[in-house]
């Protein structure tokens, strides 16, 4: 096993601004500029349909999403929106497309 790479200042900057940045969109927004139905908001954010129901109700079942599942929805809305323009990698690494889809 090879020893971890210390960050340079420069990444250290580049991981706080990561980790205080606010995810660009939230699911009302999402499903309001993408048209579909809950059941796939639930499956890119991990969760089951009830739960997002909970986000979209009002009143006392109302909960609002965690914020990595904005982050979940941020990236699927920058996949949809900027995937012809992404590096070959990063498309390779985020949607490793198989025959099975």
């Amino acid at each position: 096993m090879s020893n971890p790479k210390p960050l340079t200042p420069q990444q250290l900057k580049l991981i706080r601004a990561f980790i205080y940045a606010v995810p660009i969109l939230d699911h009302q927004e999402f499903v309001a500029k993408w048209s579909v139905k809950r059941d796939l908001v639930a499956e890119i954010c991990h969760v089951d349909i009830h739960t997002v129901s909970t986000w979209f109700s009002q009143g006392r079942t109302h909960q609002k999403p965690q914020l990595y599942h904005l982050w979940y929805l941020t990236m699927a809305d920058i996949i949809l929106d900027q995937y012809e323009d992404l590096p070959e990698f990063l498309q390779i690494l985020l949607c490793p497309l198989d025959d099975d889809f």
